[in-house]
């Protein structure tokens, strides 16, 4: 487990970079909550997401993509993959367990899909839809997970308007996990993805130090 800590205006925040797949992943995410005792977590998903993840019908079957499909197989060599993320599902069983507000501050699917359609041109989609050819192909030499969840969002989210996308994405993150120090709180737990951990880390130092 690697814990992240920032503090603003007396509120503790510690945020848990998580990959997102790995089993292994749920372990560091209880020892988080037993570390920072927090009295809220904020969780990047959308509020769409963390509905689903609460009406999982007993039945579930995933429908990957096939971006996601690859990434899987990747994941693999580094431990058991599932899908929903183990990660995200511990947070919502602990926090439900222990009567801990959680709160989704990823951006909303109607804030997303607007923002897609501004920031990725026909042409940029093309280019994307070709990578999963060459990703197939391809071969990580990652000696860890973080590397591999490092180098594949490199590689699928390197185009302009994804990154841009990704961007936006950091920055609804960031202030969500700011908006969780209402005052009232003195203990945050932000569970972040990996791939964006350290932008949404960079952006709370600044915006924090700002406030």
């Amino acid at each position: 487990m690697k814990l992240e800590f920032v503090k603003v205006d007396g509120c503790d925040i510690h945020l848990l970079p998580v990959i997102k797949g790995l089993v292994s992943e749920t372990e560091n995410v209880r020892q988080a909550f037993d570390y920072a005792k927090p009295e809220v977590v904020a969780i990047s998903i959308s509020k769409e997401e963390l509905e689903g993840l609460r009406n999982l019908p007993d039945d579930y079957e995933p429908e990957l993509s096939r971006y996601e499909e690859i990434y899987a197989n990747g994941l693999t060599q580094f431990g058991e993959v599932s899908a929903p993320p183990p990660c995200y599902v511990a947070a919502l069983e602990l926090a439900d367990h222990r009567q801990i507000p959680l709160l989704p501050v990823d951006m909303d699917e109607t804030s997303y899909t607007e923002l897609y359609v501004l920031a990725v041109s026909g042409g940029t989609l093309f280019r994307h839809s070709t990578r999963t050819w060459l990703l197939k192909r391809r071969r990580f030499s990652s000696e860890s997970p973080e590397e591999f969840v490092r180098a594949w969002d490199r590689a699928v989210n390197g185009l302009e308007g994804f990154r841009k996308i990704e961007n936006a994405r950091a920055q609804a993150m960031a202030k969500g996990i700011l908006a969780a120090c209402d005052g009232t709180r003195k203990r945050v737990l932000a569970v972040v993805e990996l791939e964006r951990s350290q932008e949404v880390l960079e952006i709370i130092r600044r915006d924090g130090e700002e406030s």
